[in-house]
């Protein structure tokens, strides 16, 4: 299962988007390559590929028989050569509490409590979560999202075959009501979604991101990817994931937050 932390890893890039630019020249974006339909190869159906990476991850009933969430792993930026921890704790339906500890930068903290998302950050400052980026944050803290895409993604469409690494994906660019489209990239064969396309809201503007996902493994009987590379404009972020705990006991409080 493609955890949620990985879209809002996308959305905490930008907490040190300033640090980067002031610490290291920008690198540039990776070239997108382009889609080219697959002439002889008549293409899925969206509810195809779905349904395949439903079952993919375990299936719609493993993955909803789960109601809580611990992730912990190890981060590394580059080219500045950052490394830190992160914790992620989530609940469902929508709750999600993320921590990040980063060397010569300090704590950050992502939360949202079903409503509210807001933000304890040293370079920022903290903050609460308003317009697109309240959507944005709202489409990924939902605990089911993996087995309902549909459900959060309206419009979704084929758009043919793409190579991601060295095996074909399936290409489907997929839009949130309110937000800009993702492109989604399900491997022909394993039927897991390997790669996305999307654009991070920010305080400072929007960016492209670019996610990777690999070592897919069984937890509880769902797949979960264990490493996930994170391509911007200024940086790469790197995540290994080192721990995941299904149905752990978590405080409601934890999501709350907190008084001035």
């Amino acid at each position: 299962m493609k955890l949620k932390l990985f879209i809002l890893l996308g959305i905490l890039a930008f907490s040190i988007n300033t640090f980067a630019q002031k610490t290291e020249p920008v690198k540039p974006a990776e070239t997108k390559p382009e889609t080219k339909p697959a002439p002889a190869v008549k293409l899925p159906t969206v509810k195809e590929i779905l349904d395949k990476y439903v079952a993919a991850i375990g299936g719609k009933a493993a993955n909803e028989k789960i109601k809580t969430r611990q992730v912990k792993g190890d981060i590394v930026l580059s080219p500045m050569g950052l490394k830190g921890t992160m914790e992620v704790y989530s609940a469902a339906p929508n709750k999600s509490y993320t921590k990040l500890n980063l060397g010569g930068i300090g704590e950050i903290i992502e939360a949202f409590d079903g409503v509210t998302a807001w933000t304890i950050n040293p370079i920022q400052g903290n903050r609460d979560k308003e317009g697109e980026e309240l959507l944005q944050t709202k489409l990924a803290n939902s605990f089911y999202r993996e087995v309902n895409l549909e459900k959060f993604y309206p419009k979704m469409e084929v758009k043919g075959i793409e190579k991601v690494g060295e095996s074909d994906a399936y290409v489907v660019i997929a839009t949130a009501d309110g937000l800009p489209p993702e492109t989604m990239y399900f491997n022909t064969k394993s039927g897991l979604l390997v790669r996305t396309d999307a654009t991070s809201v920010t305080p400072e503007g929007k960016m492209a991101t670019t996610n990777y996902y690999e070592d897919f493994r069984d937890i509880d009987g769902i797949k979960i990817p264990y490493k996930l590379r994170t391509v911007m404009p200024q940086f790469e972020i790197l995540v290994t994931v080192t721990e995941v705990k299904n149905d752990v006991k978590v405080e409601d409080s934890l999501f709350a937050k907190p008084k001035q």
